[in-house]
């Protein structure tokens, strides 16, 4: 498979499947308090990263790996995960101060906050979520994109970040702009963009450093942390 290919046709299924569990939930309805719409999103685009992955696996076009992990490497991840969160909170802060933007610091900016529970947010962005996105961005995705991992940014003497590792993370971070069609506020629509996307190369790295997507999901929630926190304090 030619590069130009593998990238492009890499994108377009990614934005086919995301955008598939956008329609889903659009066209379907959940008559239910406890189950919110985002549970249709979500499960749909769990079950067509799954079919991508079992048949672009059959066929060899890449590997799908799930290797035992390591305790202390979660550990690390996390760390990372919470460190990345703490200053691209800091950095976004700053860059909206100096054009004249505000962030309710409550959360009410965040249709993703505002309308759940904290129970709601638990179960279906904490966890569920966070699996549902991790096998699409990085299981499929970044998986897909293997071809480009000689490719990439050296950050230093032993961290390499590949090319997969950075694509993944770029469309991880801009399909959040979605927001754009509900209530979402502009700036924190800016604010969940760098942050998911700063919070897909946490997570891609160590996916392809560890050989498996479980730490790349632990990540992925960790980074849902802050807003867990603030949902059941405020």
């Amino acid at each position: 498979m030619k590069k130009s290919v593998n990238l492009i046709s890499g994108i377009l299924l990614t934005i086919i499947i995301f955008g598939l569990g956008a329609i889903a939930s659009r066209i379907f309805h959940i008559n239910s308090e406890v189950i919110p719409e985002s549970f249709l999103t979500h499960t749909t685009i769990l079950v067509f990263s799954l079919i991508a992955i079992f048949i672009f696996t059959k066929y060899g076009i890449f590997k799908f790996q799930f290797q035992k992990v390591k305790l202390k490497y979660y550990i690390y991840g996390g760390l990372i995960a919470i460190a990345a969160t703490i200053f691209m909170h800091i950095l976004v802060t700053i860059i909206l101060k100096i054009f004249g933007f505000q962030i309710d610091p409550s959360g009410n900016g965040h249709a993703g906050i505002a309308d759940f529970s904290p129970l709601q947010f638990f179960l279906f962005v904490f966890i569920y979520a966070s699996i549902c996105e991790e096998f699409l961005f990085r299981g499929f995705t970044q998986n897909f994109f293997e071809p480009l991992k000689s490719t990439g940014i050296r950050i230093s003497k032993n961290i390499f970040i590949s090319m997969p590792v950075l694509l993944s993370g770029v469309l991880f971070g801009l399909v959040h702009l979605i927001l754009l069609t509900g209530n979402t506020s502009g700036p924190m629509i800016f604010r969940i963009v760098v942050f998911a996307t700063t919070l897909g190369f946490v997570a891609g790295y160590f996916q392809e450093k560890h050989k498996s997507i479980l730490p790349a999901i632990i990540i992925h929630m960790t980074g849902n942390l802050p807003g867990l926190i603030m949902i059941f304090v405020l």
